[in-house]
């Protein structure tokens, strides 16, 4: 009897080295087929994603940068009040200046005017006119309000196509900054004072209520330092300029507007 369980441990302890022995073999044999070669692979595989992250995110510092200034650009400035005067006309003869940068010198102010949607100042129903939709009231002579991006956008477009690109709403960093150090003057709705304002009503339109301003004033940015923008004003002074932060609030407050023409 004793014999006999000795010949089963001796046997359970020959099978335990026989298939440790088979383990260790096929374990060398994985190692031994994984590398060099597919080790060298692994790791050239992860250096390259690395570098590709890197490179993603030098990109990514490259293009939200900003030199933090722009020497103002030579728009040409046109001044709504020449003759024939546009009174309330300052969107369209802010356009005109853009177009003239981007080699359309050809188009005029008034024949902006002429071609720009209207909407009255006051309907019989005793709503009022909606910028978003076109020029409010009288753009020659008054009383008139004004006309925001989307009538402006699309006019820019039967010229340029989609080199006019609407950047309202977008951070003052990417809608003008950035667009002037690429060389794009910038179409923008501010207030005639270049600081907010509190002449802020609110009115019944056909698409709802909206606040509007009668201050409200339209002039293409020409460029910027730490301190100032520089703008073309149609109401007469090329590159004038202005306390950059008390700007900032007054773009902020009438709706982030801006436009730009790549040509």
């Amino acid at each position: 009897m004793k014999f006999i369980q000795t010949l089963i441990l001796t046997l359970l302890c020959a099978c335990l080295v026989y298939f440790g022995f088979i383990y260790v073999s096929q374990f060398d044999q994985v190692k031994k087929t994984t590398s060099p070669q597919e080790a060298k692979e692994k790791e050239n595989d992860t250096a390259l994603a690395a570098e590709e992250t890197r490179s993603t995110k030098k990109t990514e510092t490259t293009h939200s940068s900003l030199k933090g200034n722009k020497k103002a650009m030579d728009v040409i400035l046109f001044n709504q009040m020449d003759a024939p005067k546009l009174y309330n006309g300052c969107e369209v003869t802010s356009l005109a200046m853009l177009l003239h940068y981007s080699g359309y010198e050809h188009i005029t102010k008034n024949a902006l005017a002429n071609e720009i949607k209207r909407v009255p100042l006051n309907y019989e129903n005793g709503l009022k006119g909606d910028p978003h939709d076109g020029f409010v009231g009288d753009m020659e002579n008054g009383p008139g309000l004004g006309v925001y991006h989307e009538p402006i956008y699309q006019l820019a477009k039967k010229y340029v196509g989609n080199q006019a690109v609407d950047l309202t709403g977008k951070p003052v960093k990417k809608a003008i900054y950035q667009s002037l150090e690429k060389g794009y003057p910038v179409w923008v709705i501010t207030t005639s004072t270049f600081a907010k304002t509190d002449n802020i009503e609110t009115w019944n339109t056909p698409n709802g209520k909206i606040d509007i301003s009668f201050n409200m004033h339209s002039v293409v940015i020409t460029g910027y330092d730490k301190d100032h923008v520089y703008l073309n004003n149609p109401y007469g002074e090329k590159n004038q300029k202005v306390d950059r932060e008390q700007f900032e609030d007054s773009w902020k407050q009438m709706g982030s507007q801006a436009i730009i023409i790549k040509a």
